[in-house]
């Protein structure tokens, strides 16, 4: 793909500086703009794709792939909710989806539009030890009546429309899985895998999307990364799942049904401990069954706080020690105002922004204490003064 002299710059300069390497003077032989695309993804790779980036021999694609592929930690989880003898990725990318499938299946297809990327994608794989993956040049449109039935179909489209535009619904993203919906059944023996944008709607998916079995919502160390839907051809009741990868790995399972019927427990009051859900599960919307499977109570029906007199040391989210309860009005504020001078300020169902309620306080942002402004079941506005427990 480049020649040894490109090769031995990039060596060279891994982890410098990509501006400074960019005004660098080199011998003509250097092929610049890709020994810069490989410094920078290098770089990229040591935080979101460690396998690659432990490997020297890797090529790292342009910046548009690298933003968009997932990361070893999310490409991981993925493939391990698969398992079966052949699997199609129809939405190539840089690969690494198809790398961690490929360790589940007996056989594996990559297909890729880009034959630039799909070259280097070939040559990763190879690098990696993988030797059940073909590679397709074309479309997922274009491969698809070709496509020899799989047991499982996945597909990671494009958040971007043609003109590089950041979209929020699944009928705009590419390619179009709804439009070849039918083709697609018709081709996955066990089932479909989308990854889609933490960005889209969920319930207006599952509209577009009826046959959904499973949707996950997936975050790393507390930041909303991907959705999956998945349609099995085994029917079952749907069910969602909030995932939170990273040191602690946090799971919370419920079915719409469930939610829906919930009755949760409601606090009188701010208790002892203070729990704030994972942004996962913010996403799903599992607000009311948390009360049926942890020992908390619902601040109130709008505020997604929680509260218990003794420590819940498994429920999925943040946990905050409270220090004090306080009414917001003038008295109360003028109390606070003198009492905390620096505090990192949050907001839940309440009428003033964070920025706002900390310009009222005249609060420094940061320190150790936690200051949220919530509101509790009989309407009552309060700033809980916390530290994490």
């Amino acid at each position: 793909m480049t020649n040894e002299e490109t090769l031995r710059f990039i060596a060279a300069h891994a982890d410098d500086e990509v501006a400074r390497v960019a005004l660098m003077a080199h011998d003509p032989a250097v092929d610049m703009p890709f020994a810069l695309q490989q410094i920078k993804g290098r770089q990229k790779a040591k935080e979101k794709l460690p396998d690659f980036f432990g490997n020297p021999d890797i090529l790292y694609p342009p910046t548009v792939n690298m933003e968009q592929c997932s990361s070893t930690a999310t490409a991981q989880y993925k493939a391990s909710l698969l398992a079966g003898d052949t699997f199609a990725d129809l939405s190539g990318g840089f690969g690494v989806d198809t790398l961690h499938l490929a360790r589940q299946f007996r056989q594996g297809l990559y297909v890729e539009p880009n034959a630039e990327l799909a070259e280097l994608v070939t040559h990763n794989l190879a690098v990696l030890g993988v030797r059940n993956v073909t590679t397709l040049v074309c479309t997922m449109e274009e491969a698809l009546p070709q496509l020899e039935p799989a047991d499982w179909l996945y597909v990671d489209p494009s958040r971007r429309d043609g003109y590089g535009r950041r979209v929020v619904d699944l009928s705009h993203c590419v390619p179009d899985v709804l439009a070849h919906w039918p083709l697609l059944m018709d081709k996955a023996r066990k089932g479909i895998l989308l990854k889609l944008s933490p960005m889209l709607d969920i319930r207006q998916t599952l509209r577009q999307l009826p046959d959904t079995t499973d949707v996950q919502v997936v975050a790393v160390h507390g930041e909303c990364k991907e959705l999956l839907f998945m349609v099995r051809r085994e029917m079952s009741p749907l069910t969602l799942t909030a995932v939170n990868l990273g040191t602690d790995e946090q799971l919370f399972s419920f079915t719409m049904e469930e939610e829906e019927q919930a009755l949760p427990s409601w606090a009188d009051g701010v208790g002892e401990w203070l729990y704030e859900p994972n942004v996962a599960i913010m996403k799903a919307g599992g607000y009311k069954t948390l009360t049926q499977h942890y020992a908390v109570r619902k601040l109130a029906p709008s505020t997604h706080l929680y509260t218990s007199e003794m420590r819940v040391d498994e429920f999925p989210g943040r946990i905050f020690r409270v220090r004090s309860v306080i009414p917001f009005h003038k008295q109360g504020i003028r109390q606070l105002a003198a009492e905390v001078r620096q505090a990192n300020v949050a907001v839940r169902n309440f009428p003033l922004t964070a920025d706002e309620l900390r310009a009222r306080l005249r609060v420094k942002d940061g320190g150790p204490l936690f200051l949220v402004g919530t509101t509790l079941a009989k309407g009552e506005k309060v700033l809980v003064v916390a530290e994490k427990g």
